[in-house]
């Protein structure tokens, strides 16, 4: 077994000796922590040079390069070369090539949360890995390297300024010593407060190694979130106590002990083997392997906050636009103005309908509130609109959301299909914005489960239907998503929508994720609608017929996800042996209030709603359903977010409320019926 002497110079009181499972092998760890001792850190180097096969060093200075040349601090250069025959790392080739990775790795998957932000360094050059993949991705920077190695009063705010400071005072830094009771207090209460702290305490987010921040006054950390490279338990306890919210961690706990960046650099080398050093090609590949990112940690929750999110609506017809307070005194006369009103009401702005309270997650105890808000174009209006107008009105109720408090907004309705699907409004928006689609889609695929069971014509064997499944409008966002799904769990799936190319190219998906999926193609319903056990209707035909229900199988669940319905209600009527029922729509944990109308009864919200508020009850303020395209792992990843946070598919509902068990059974006596006269 491969022995690694681990040296935790800027850590107090965290030794083990221990062996390690890192991905199949095994090497014993032996740490010692220094606590800024270079006697006692040296004297450990020559005692264990040649007994062991690796000697790591974590939280010396590192090298910092310049355009022209690099600055190190004589202490590093002093331990780095204490053996004689044992290889010294101290994982800063690790960290040059990761740190960026996993930065740029985590903003592709969130990219909304360096949007809009400050961040401020303790150390720029303490921690320069951060500083340039950082630079790319915030608003602005505020590196406090003259305070925190000079306690001058002023900040640094660029890479190019940084460098210019590091290369002109490099003699003087070379002369500092490393110790703890230099390094300054950045809480509220320091007696160097000043305009330059300020402005570093300000700032949204903060980034430090845990070498520099494990021996400070942690007091100003109280509710803020934190970029740093590794958290020991040590400080892991400091940090919680101190009432962080969150950190960043960019190398995740991988064992126990934890690794740290100068133990992987160890671990490479002994690969390498005697007399090779490590290069940036075999950081590349040990990341490829072992599939690093980083992590979000929650470390204060504070219960009694109540995290906001917005939401946009408009009017489903010109009928809806009487749902409105001030306009439902006129709802028994509003026949002849409705027109009228459809017309002129395109010429308001949008504005704040109403609230939503009450809302609490299982999971975390998270208290959340909805601001909805309102546009007052009707499906057709929109469609008919210009899409930058459209944008342009809710782009300023994002505005509004944000100045309001809100962390995230949804989309709904038609909101979410004008344009280019929310990806333009994302762009803009000061907030992150998700379309809903994702639940949307999983709640759609809930409630045509439950109906399909409930009526219990088809055989179902180990999770999987022994039948056929139709979605109309599988090209579309939600239709394309759940076909990939369906494909998973039933025997056979027909897709339908007008476009034969893309028919052709999400047959070629759904056969990428279920090789032996039983597809085919159609660009019209009713050639096969006879042979459906289950139908999942979601165009935007906006009222407009896409099947015949009079040709379509008895017994058959029609799930209408579309807004305004596809099965119009009194073609529903017409085939009591059908049972249409709506998408599944969601009911959110906690007593919920409400002071406006949905359209929806009681305390039911749309999926799509419901998704924006999972995710503020997550703390996952992140675009996380946007344009036509859904991944389907998204819908997996909010199917198990509702799980575990308490969204649950509220009863079944039809064109005329909730359908009752008595209403299952009549559909199952009709259909039964015409199947033994079809015989």
């Amino acid at each position: 077994m491969k022995t690694i002497l681990s040296l935790a110079f800027a850590q107090d009181q965290y030794n083990f000796d221990e062996e390690v499972d890192f991905f199949g092998e095994v090497y014993r760890v032996i740490q010692y922590s220094t606590n800024f001792d270079v006697e006692l850190t040296e004297s450990l180097i020559k005692k264990y040079d040649g007994q062991c096969d690796v000697i790591c060093i974590s939280g010396i200075p590192q090298k910092i390069k310049f355009k022209k040349g690099f600055f190190l601090h004589p202490l590093s250069s002093r331990l780095k070369t204490a053996a004689r025959y044992t290889p010294i790392v101290d994982g800063q080739i690790v960290k040059d090539v990761y740190v960026p990775y996993a930065l740029r790795l985590f903003h592709l998957k969130n990219p909304m949360f360096f949007n809009r932000k400050s961040i401020g360094f303790y150390s720029g050059g303490l921690q320069i890995s951060f500083v340039e993949p950082l630079s790319e991705l915030c608003n602005k920077l505020v590196m406090a390297d003259p305070f925190f190695l000079l306690k001058l009063p002023f900040n640094l705010h660029s890479p190019q300024t940084l460098e210019k400071f590091l290369k002109t005072l490099s003699p003087v830094l070379k002369a500092m010593k490393v110790q703890k009771n230099f390094i300054p207090d950045f809480d509220n209460k320091s007696m160097f407060k000043s305009r330059a702290l300020n402005e570093f305490l300000s700032c949204d987010i903060l980034v430090g190694n845990e070498a520099n921040i494990n021996f400070l006054n942690l007091s100003h950390l109280k509710g803020r979130t934190l970029i740093i490279d590794i958290v020991s338990p040590q400080l892991e306890k400091k940090l919680k106590e101190a009432g962080l919210k969150e950190a960043l961690v960019c190398l995740p706990q991988l064992s126990d002990p934890k690794m740290n960046y100068a133990i992987l650099e160890g671990i490479i080398q002994i690969k390498k083997g005697e007399g090779l050093s490590v290069k940036q090609d075999d950081v590349i590949k040990m990341v490829e392997e072992v599939k690093f990112s980083p992590e979000i940690k929650s470390f204060n929750l504070d219960t009694d906050e109540v995290i906001k999110f917005s939401f946009v609506i408009h009017p489903l017809s010109s009928s809806y636009l009487f749902k409105h307070p001030y306009l439902k005194f006129m709802r028994k006369y509003s026949k002849p103005l409705e027109k009228l009103t459809e017309e002129a009401l395109t010429l308001s702005p949008g504005f704040y309908y109403g609230k939503i309270q009450g809302v609490v997650s299982e999971k975390n105890g998270r208290k959340v509130e909805g601001l909805i808000y309102t546009i007052t174009e009707t499906p057709k209006k929109m469609m008919q609109a210009d899409a930058s107008v459209i944008y342009n009105k809710i782009l300023k109720l994002c505005e509004k959301a944000s100045t309001a408090g809100s962390k995230i907004m949804g989309l709904g309705a038609y909101t979410k299909i004008v344009g280019d699907a929310g990806v333009t409004i994302d762009r803009l928006s000061p907030i992150p914005v998700t379309t809903g689609n994702s639940l949307s889609a999983a709640s759609t695929l809930w409630a045509a489960k439950l109906a399909v069971e409930k009526l219990d014509f088809v055989k179902k064997v180990d999770g999987h239907f022994k039948g056929t499944v139709m979605v109309v409008g599988a090209t579309g966002s939600i239709g394309a998503v759940s076909a990939k799904i369906l494909a998973l769990t039933w025997d056979k799936i027909i897709i339908v929508a007008p476009r034969a190319y893309k028919l052709m190219e999400l047959k070629d998906d759904i056969l990428k994720i279920n090789p032996k999926a039983n597809v085919e193609i159609s660009t019209d319903a009713d050639n096969f609608s006879d042979v459906c056990d289950l139908i999942i209707t979601t165009t935007s035909g906006q009222g407009k017929t896409v099947l015949d229900i009079m040709k379509v199988k008895p017994g058959c669940v029609i799930c209408d996800v579309s807004r305004p319905f596809d099965i119009k209600e009194e073609d529903a009527i017409r085939r009591p042996d059908v049972l249409v029922i709506a998408s599944g729509e969601v009911t959110l944990p906690g007593e919920v209030h409400m002071n406006i109308d949905l359209g929806l009864e009681g305390n039911i919200v749309y999926a799509c709603l419901a998704e924006t508020a999972l995710l503020a009850m997550e703390g996952k303020y992140e675009s996380f359903t946007l344009s036509r395209n859904i991944n389907y792992e998204k819908v997996i990843e909010i199917d198990r977010l509702s799980r575990e946070h308490g969204v649950r598919l509220s009863q079944i509902m039809g064109h005329s409320g909730f359908i009752t068990d008595a209403e299952f059974d009549l559909c199952k006596e009709h259909a039964e019926r015409k199947l033994k006269k079809s015989k």
